[in-house]
């Protein structure tokens, strides 16, 4: 399965957020989920289990530093594909489709 995961404070003097938002990027390099960090959100492959605990150790850390979090978890799950590396796959198909390879 694969989820991307945005985990944001609320309330927090200024408009930058990487020091908060590095206490979550810790957490899920040390899941040993793979992940790739986007400008937005992290995209993670793991187990349904996996996943929404790594969500949810990652929004209790962010709230240990705001009064306010909102977490955001969007799941693309599928039957017919199970199992690691979808991670990679959906970008190679999509370059495929277009013809070269994309930013990442």
């Amino acid at each position: 399965m694969l989820a991307e995961l945005e985990i944001l404070p609320v309330g927090l003097p200024g408009t930058s957020l990487s020091r908060q938002i590095a206490t979550v990027a810790k957490l899920i390099d040390a899941s040993g989920l793979d992940y790739r960090v986007g400008p937005m959100g992290t995209v993670v492959e793991g187990s349904w289990d996996q996943v929404v605990t790594l969500a949810r150790r990652c929004h209790e850390a962010m709230l240990q530093q705001a009064d306010r979090v909102l977490t955001t978890i969007r799941i693309d799950d599928r039957k017919d594909q199970p199992g690691p590396g979808r991670i990679t796959s959906k970008v190679q198909s999509l370059e495929q489709q277009v013809g070269k390879t994309l930013r990442k």
